[in-house]
């Protein structure tokens, strides 16, 4: 059984989101747990809060059975927390053993220099327990035949992170697809932590794609996607410097306005 936290605040984004995550593992036992926070202890209106976060988890509970069609292998769990929005969510990911936590990604119109928008990379830097798998809003469902894996290898890939992507590949019934830019700052490290992954992920993955940097970092990746046909961008998230020994400052918020793929964020269990 495969249990899923989707965050929704009854934004569009959220809902596509959850929607996507409910086509994505069709065929896999699933336990969707619908969190919404309505508000904060203490507050002055929160029974009427509670009230009206219940009736709107109803509604969106049977606007996904009519959107995607009745599963059995699906179950749904509504909650409505009473909590800070990104500790309240990352705690409830935790002590209730969540598999993955689903968020959907603003529209290129509602976020233009900020990383997911601020809840959402909130939500990235909270959840150390599971992998995050962000939605872009404006994308039609596709099944996953290619999961790209991008690092530069600094940070050895720990056992934890390799099973998560192997896990989530034959869920999918997806090909790992390992990438680097080569940008000439490997070091001895760098080159045995690659090796050690590429042999982790062997019998599940195809070959490994280097390329040269071209245009900017960004432009490479986003090339990548295009030209190899990806369908998932994966990546291990590391606290306090998340992507920026990969890909420099400032890239990030252009990747978020660019990428049209989900993007699968693996926690760093190395602390």
């Amino acid at each position: 059984m495969l249990h899923i936290l989707a965050p929704t605040d009854f934004s569009n984004n959220s809902y596509n989101a959850i929607y996507y995550a409910a086509r994505l593992f069709a065929d896999t036992d699933s336990e969707f747990h619908i969190v919404h926070v309505c508000g904060t202890e203490g507050s002055s209106d929160l029974e009427s809060s509670k009230l009206e976060s219940t009736k709107n988890l109803d509604a969106l509970q049977h606007r996904l059975i009519r959107d995607v069609g009745k599963n059995n292998k699906h179950s749904w769990k509504k909650v409505s927390l009473c909590s800070d929005m990104a500790k309240g969510i990352a705690d409830y990911a935790k002590e209730n053993d969540m598999d993955l936590t689903v968020i959907g990604n603003k529209a290129k119109e509602e976020v233009k220099d900020i990383l997911f928008g601020n809840n959402a990379m909130q939500l990235v830097r909270e959840i150390a327990h599971c992998p995050v798998l962000i939605i872009p809003l404006e994308i039609d469902f596709k099944r996953v035949d290619k999961m790209a894996f991008a690092s530069n290898y600094v940070r050895p890939i720990h056992a934890e992170s390799v099973s998560a992507l192997q896990f989530f590949s034959a869920l999918l019934d997806s090909v790992i697809v390992p990438m680097t830019i080569e940008d000439d700052k490997g070091n001895d490290a760098s080159k045995q932590n690659r090796a050690d992954f590429l042999e982790a992920i062997s019998e599940s993955a195809s070959k490994e794609v280097k390329l040269p940097v071209f245009e900017g970092k960004v432009n490479t990746i986003l090339e990548f996607v295009d030209l190899w046909s990806i369908d998932m961008l994966c990546m291990v998230y590391y606290p306090h410097h998340f992507f920026l020994e990969f890909i420099g400052k400032g890239i990030i918020k252009e990747l978020n306005t660019k990428l049209k793929i989900p993007f699968l964020i693996l926690p760093d269990t190395s602390n």
